[in-house]
């Protein structure tokens, strides 16, 4: 059964409780899961804590959220690891791992150097991928993963630091693929986006540190997701044994 944690553990780590019951048939896929207030109640957590772990299982597929009815188990998770892991030459949970730091150790501070060189044409050019990219998101223009990645290499642009900027150029397809394979993830771009919108906020009003926070918040999350995926799938394949 569901054990109470402490108030100080992460929403991942909720996540993960939630996700070994789903695995153990708990709740069968369809089925609703309990109230919010059931299960903060069972969980010793706050309400908080409680969406961020179900954000984090909806971003994976296990769960589906719909607003003022509930949320539910969906089924065919293995499919959309399948789809995820296959093609390109980011196949291993390993690789998008290392993928995923690289790019919070480099983008985390071309945010922050962003927020302190970025000129008001520079700012004018974030704003319209911003709104670019919204528009995207409703079937509309250029394929929002395009978009995306030309938003980072173009806030690495206005960090002023062409070493940063000329490192990340020539793994463009790399972070491509990386972006790409995330977005396969249920409900990441809207996500994104919301992430997206801060960062450009934060580099708008100057100030560094909460850009720099900003964007490695933006990436830790699609990486969360990626290991969240892959220790459900790993389960699953060692109950198959």
């Amino acid at each position: 059964m569901l054990k109470p944690v402490s108030r100080k553990t992460l929403g991942e780590q909720v996540a993960v409780q939630l996700s070994d019951q789903i695995e153990r048939g708990q709740w069968k896929p369809g089925e609703k899961l309990p109230s919010e207030a059931e299960l903060c109640a069972a969980l010793n957590i706050g309400r908080s804590t409680l969406r961020e772990a179900l954000k984090s299982l909806a971003f994976v597929g296990m769960v589906q959220m719909r607003p003022g009815e509930g949320t539910y188990v969906v089924e065919e998770k293995r499919r959309l690891v399948d789809r995820i892991f296959a093609g390109g030459l980011l196949r291993s949970q390993k690789e998008l791992r290392d993928v995923g730091l690289a790019r919070q150790v480099i983008e985390a501070e071309t945010a922050a150097l962003a927020a302190l060189h970025a000129t008001p044409e520079d700012l004018e050019r974030l704003e319209a991928l911003l709104n670019e990219m919204q528009l995207s998101l409703g079937g509309q223009g250029r394929p929002y993963v395009d978009l995306d990645v030309e938003f980072h290499l173009e806030i690495a642009k206005c960090s002023e630091n062409q070493m940063l900027h000329e490192l990340l150029k020539p793994i463009r397809g790399v972070l491509e693929e990386w972006i790409g394979k995330s977005q396969q993830l249920p409900g990441i771009r809207e996500d994104a986006q919301r992430h997206h919108a801060k960062i450009f906020a934060a580099i708008k009003q100057r100030d560094s540190e909460k850009a720099r926070h900003a964007m490695r918040t933006h990436l830790q999350t699609c990486g969360s997701a990626f290991s969240l995926l892959n220790k459900e799938t790993e389960d699953q394949d060692n109950g198959a044994h």
